[in-house]
Order: C-alpha cells, then structure tokens, then sequence
C-alpha cells in the first residue's frame, strides 16, 4: 500500500509539474487570456481555469471577424490617416430618440441597464450577457439569436447597421491577466467592430466602480484595481470616432465609491438607480 501510495503521490506531483511547463509555455498562446502572474494564479491553475471555458494546447488563437479581415497594421494605417482629417468632436446634450440606432454590449451590468431603463431599451438593441468578458466578445459565439442558437459578433452584426455603439466590460477580468493585456484585446474589439460597423461611433464606457464596503474587503474586486483598468483603455479614445464615458461621474459617492444606497451587493445597481446613467448617457451625446 505504501510504494502505491508514493507512485500516486509521484504521478500527481509528475502531472502538476507538467501541467505548469506547458501553461508557462503557452502563456502568450492558447492561454494568455487567463495568464496574469504566478503570484496571483499558479501555473497549473491556467490550465484548469483555460480547460473549464473549452480552450485546450492545441486551440487556435484568433479574432474572430469577417473571413477577409484586413491585417490589424493595415486596419491601423487606414485609420491613422482618417483620424488626421477629422475634427475631434464634443460632447452634446440629446433626447432618448438617439439611441434609436444604437448597440449596447457588455456584461451583467448592461443586462441591468437594459432591464430597468425603458427609455433606452425600447430603443435600442443589447447584445449583453451576465459575467461577459472582453475575450468573449473577441473570439467566442455569446449572442442568442431568437432559436436559442448562440452566434459570435461578426455573425450578430452582419446586415446590421448601428451609428453608435456602447460597449462596457470589465468587472469579470480583473483576475484575468494585467491592464496591458486588457487594453490590448480591448483594442482589437475596437478595430474590430471599426471593420464591421464603419459609420458607428463608440463609446467606450468605464468600469463601474463597486461600494466602499466591497471596496475595502475584496483584494481583487476594488476601485483601485478598477482605475488601473480604466486608465488604460481611456487612452483608446480618440474624440473623432471613439470615445470614453467615465459613467462613475453619475454613481459614485464624493469618496470615489459606487453610493451604497444604490446597490444591493457592493457591484451592481439596484433596479430603481439606472436613471443617473440614463442621464449621463443623454448629456454625453455627439453629433
């Protein structure tokens, strides 16, 4: 019984060791959506947290976009030279009638702003789902058609055709990665939904911040890892035809915090407190 149990115990240690070399080794491969730093995620836990959303050794790593996308360095050289011939914009006060070719996307707390403001929601169209990530929206089928049937962006958006676009992510990949990686992927939906949506004006929506109760005792889900992850993709705004919206202005306490009477769990807002973003949205329009 003992020499089986030390040949259980070598087999175990033997695999562990062997699921850590290849997490380390594709850690700017299959598995860098779930790499952040060994301090944080152990190298064997990669594997697992990768294997638990189907991505295996040997998946391809892409995005996901129309069949002939351009290569993302010529998608930028085009882009370089328009942003250089167009005004940077500023924002305007509108009425709900704008949203009425708009797109929402993003995670749980879309979900809430689609479910509780009216004024948008019989206007425009979501595309959000509970627990979203910015890697889903890069390369997995997340949206549900009428049938139940699950589609990636490229296949939802077309025939579409939105003038502005929403998108807010977050809250769920702060275990995942750092803000660099962050920024990067969330670049990429960008240039992304730029090739597939070319009229449409984006508005990148920050991270909400969460309570100061949520804030003080959760070593991950905090503020200050919160503004790291905003400060990286506000740089991706360009005042032409991506913009950023700092929706924390309309929410947060005089500390800096998600206001405590407007939340039930520290993270998201409570039914009847969506009108403040609904009125930051109204006042941060452009034309």
């Amino acid at each position: 019984m003992k020499v089986k149990g030390f040949l259980l115990l070598s087999l175990i240690t033997i695999a562990s060791i062997a699921l850590s070399v290849i997490s380390f080794c594709l850690k700017d491969g299959a598995y860098r959506d779930y790499y952040s730093s060994p301090l944080k995620t152990p190298m064997e836990a990669v594997a697992f947290k990768a294997m638990a959303d189907g991505v295996y050794p040997w998946t391809k790593v892409e995005l996901e976009s129309t069949p002939d996308e351009k290569p993302v360095e010529s998608v930028k050289e085009v882009d370089t030279t328009k942003v250089e011939e167009v005004k940077k914009k500023e924002f305007t006060t509108v009425d709900d009638s704008y949203f009425d070719d708009a797109l929402f996307i993003g995670d749980s707390r879309i979900v809430g702003l689609s479910q509780y403001c009216q004024a948008i929601d019989s206007r425009a169209t979501f595309f959000a789902k509970k627990s979203l990530t910015i890697f889903d929206i890069r390369n997995k089928e997340w949206i549900e058609d009428e049938n139940g049937t699950e589609m990636s962006i490229a296949t939802a958006l077309a025939g579409k055709h939105y003038k502005k676009i929403y998108l807010m992510v977050g809250i769920n990949e702060l275990g995942t990665g750092d803000e660099q990686r962050f920024r990067d992927v969330y670049a990429q939906v960008i240039e992304g939904l730029q090739y597939l949506q070319p009229d449409a004006t984006i508005f990148i929506n920050s991270i909400m911040h969460v309570s100061e109760e949520k804030n003080n005792s959760d070593q991950l889900y905090n503020n200050t890892n919160i503004n790291i992850r905003n400060e990286a993709i506000k740089g991706l705004a360009d005042n032409r035809k991506v913009f950023y919206l700092d929706i924390n202005e309309a929410v947060d306490d005089e500390n800096g915090n998600l206001k405590a009477e407007t939340t039930g769990d520290g993270v998201h807002l409570k039914g009847a407190c969506y009108e403040p973003w609904h009125q930051y949205l109204l006042e941060h329009g452009v034309e």
